[in-house]
């Protein structure tokens, strides 16, 4: 391993917000931003960098689907939500992050869901 790469703590889950920068459709009230600072202040104890569980929020410019956003996407768990706000946030938190249970009225897509190839 090289001495000189740089340092990342574990983490168990990674969240992308999609900030529809290519697409007027995503997000045109550009929540996105905002979306990611509210998660990242209501994660509590699973932002803090070195719990091996953290979760890590990012902002991402696109994932492709370009309406109904903002979209946030759970991986590894490859859970993609649409029309997010704050109480869907509340609810992510407590019952796909904390309960381990997707919220399953808010999710349109899932990796599970993948046919056969």
């Amino acid at each position: 391993m090289d001495d000189d790469a740089p340092y990342l703590a574990p983490y168990g889950r990674h969240i992308f917000i999609c900030t529809g920068d290519y697409s007027d459709y995503c997000d045109p009230e550009q929540r996105a931003r905002r979306l990611e600072l509210y998660l990242t202040k209501r994660l509590g104890a699973l932002g803090d960098y070195m719990n091996p569980q953290r979760v890590k929020v990012s902002l991402t410019p696109c994932v492709g689907v370009c309406m109904r956003g903002p979209i946030l996407v759970v991986y590894p768990d490859g859970i993609w939500y649409h029309r997010v706000d704050e109480a869907l946030i509340d609810r992510i938190v407590d019952e796909h992050l904390l309960g381990m249970q997707p919220v399953a009225d808010h999710v349109f897509h899932g990796l599970a869901e993948q046919p056969e190839r």
